[in-house]
């Protein structure tokens, strides 16, 4: 149940700009409900009040993570990673020091929390801490370094670079999971790391190793990835896992490398959606006007789903008429999936807001999917010249409660109304526990930690959900 709790962090912050103001009237609400009696509304409130950094209310986020109920005591934890003070990291450090607090669902959150710290606050709680994984059984304290690696990677820039490498380097971790995050906290810090001996993980790592170092290539400068083109056109060419594939492709296609141009048209005729809308990137970057043409008679030919909702995300281009009344086409049809009409009306927004708007208002009502959801809401507000009206968003009755998913898309889009509606909803005396607990859950999944991710671990990821 640790997916939910520990790749929300990774989620991040809300997708566009909330006042800073707005935030805090929230947070304020919020604090009144600290001593709420339901354990999840008093667990939510600390998390977005220790999110705009209110040191007053200290002793009480320190209570919550001590709580008897986990519902409130989890998110306690999590609120402490927030709050960032040297007492809130002390005590999540404190209950690490043991090896029962390195392998039990406390410990997945105290972790998770301590390494969301940024290293300005942290000061070397986390370095003494990595340590202390040597000690006990890997396997039993998997899950609660999995969690504070995790919490790491949202502050990249480590100064724990010694204490990393000591772990990478112990013979005796070979979970493929935790070398896979090591990893990828320790390339951007750890120059100590060769050609050579990244070229043998390449050839004899795990496929968590293996995509770690890819990915990483793929971040870095067109100057520095020079030595290693032949390298990345042999993965993008022959590796058997797309993800490696799609981003020796993105490294390519940032080195400019023209050759990637043929390796991005085979990569078109992927299943892998992430390959093939990289694909799509690829040739519109490197060719550009060149290319559209080809690239928009590809689409019109595509009947794949998956297939065309990548093509159609991932093109960019100014689109025909052609390209345009086919996907009006695609995004009115109820028998196409909704991902792929939802890329369709995105592509439509794109360069006719005025005919993709009803379209974007009704995928938005009829959608389920958290991705797609925040997907359209975004696209909503990029064509709107004003907020629409929830009653015409939200099937009937527009309660909170009644459409979770919705409200959180819209909060992370910066919808006017719905931010209204949670201000409402936690000044009123009168809404009950279910709302309230509803409202503060929707503000803290859109604007603080967000919804699971990835490949999280099941620990307590339900208390979060």
């Amino acid at each position: 149940m640790v997916a939910m709790l520990l790749a929300c962090g990774l989620s991040g912050i809300a997708q566009a700009p909330i006042a800073s103001g707005l935030e805090r009237m929230v947070a304020q609400d919020a604090a009144a409900l600290l001593d709420h009696q339901d354990a999840e509304v008093r667990g939510e409130a600390a998390i977005v009040v220790a999110s705009q950094g209110r040191i007053e209310h200290e002793a009480a986020l320190l209570e919550i993570a001590a709580d008897p109920k986990p519902a409130a005591r989890h998110r306690g934890m999590l609120a402490l990673g927030q709050l960032a003070t040297p007492n809130a990291v002390h005590f999540l450090e404190s209950h690490l020091r043991t090896n029962e607090g390195r392998s039990n669902p406390d410990g997945v959150a105290a972790a998770f929390a301590l390494g969301c710290v940024p290293p300005a606050n942290v000061d070397t709680s986390v370095a003494r801490t990595l340590p202390l994984f040597e000690r006990g059984s890997w396997k039993r304290q998997h899950e609660v370094l999995y969690a504070l690696l995790l919490g790491m990677c949202k502050h990249p820039e480590r100064t724990e670079q010694r204490a990393l490498r000591v772990l990478f380097d112990n013979e005796a971790n070979r979970s493929p999971v935790i070398r896979g995050l090591l990893l990828r906290l320790l390339l951007p810090i750890d120059d100590t790391f060769s050609d050579k001996d990244l070229r043998r993980l390449l050839q004899r790592g795990s496929a968590n190793e293996k995509v770690a170092i890819v990915q990483w290539l793929a971040d870095r400068t067109p100057a520095d990835n020079q030595p290693w083109i032949p390298d990345l056109v042999k993965i993008a060419e022959r590796a058997a896992d797309p993800t490696l594939r799609t981003a020796a492709l993105r490294a390519l296609t940032r080195c400019r490398h023209l050759p990637a141009l043929e390796i991005a048209a085979r990569a078109l005729q992927s299943s892998d959606p992430d390959e093939c809308g990289q694909a799509m990137a690829s040739m519109l970057s490197i060719s550009g006007a060149r290319a559209r043409g080809a690239l928009e008679r590809q689409l019109l030919r595509e009947r794949d789903p998956v297939k065309l909702m990548a093509m159609m995300g991932h093109f960019l281009a100014p689109p025909s008429k052609e390209l345009v009344d086919y996907a009006i086409e695609i995004a009115a049809d109820p028998k196409v999936a909704i991902g792929t009409r939802t890329a369709a009306a995105e592509l439509i927004s794109r360069s006719d807001k005025k005919r993709a708007l009803p379209m974007l208002r009704n995928l938005f009502r009829r959608a389920t999917d958290p991705q797609l959801l925040r997907k359209l809401a975004r696209a909503l507000r990029g064509a709107e010249e004003s907020p629409t009206a929830l009653s015409r968003l939200l099937q009937r009755p527009i309660a909170l409660p009644q459409h979770p998913r919705h409200w959180q898309a819209l909060l992370a889009a910066g919808h006017a109304g719905a931010q209204r509606q949670v201000l409402m909803t936690l000044k009123d005396p009168s809404s009950d526990a279910a709302s309230k607990r509803s409202a503060l859950k929707a503000w803290r999944k859109a604007m603080v930690l967000g919804p699971a991710e990835a490949d999280a671990l099941p620990t307590i990821s339900g208390y979060l959900q």
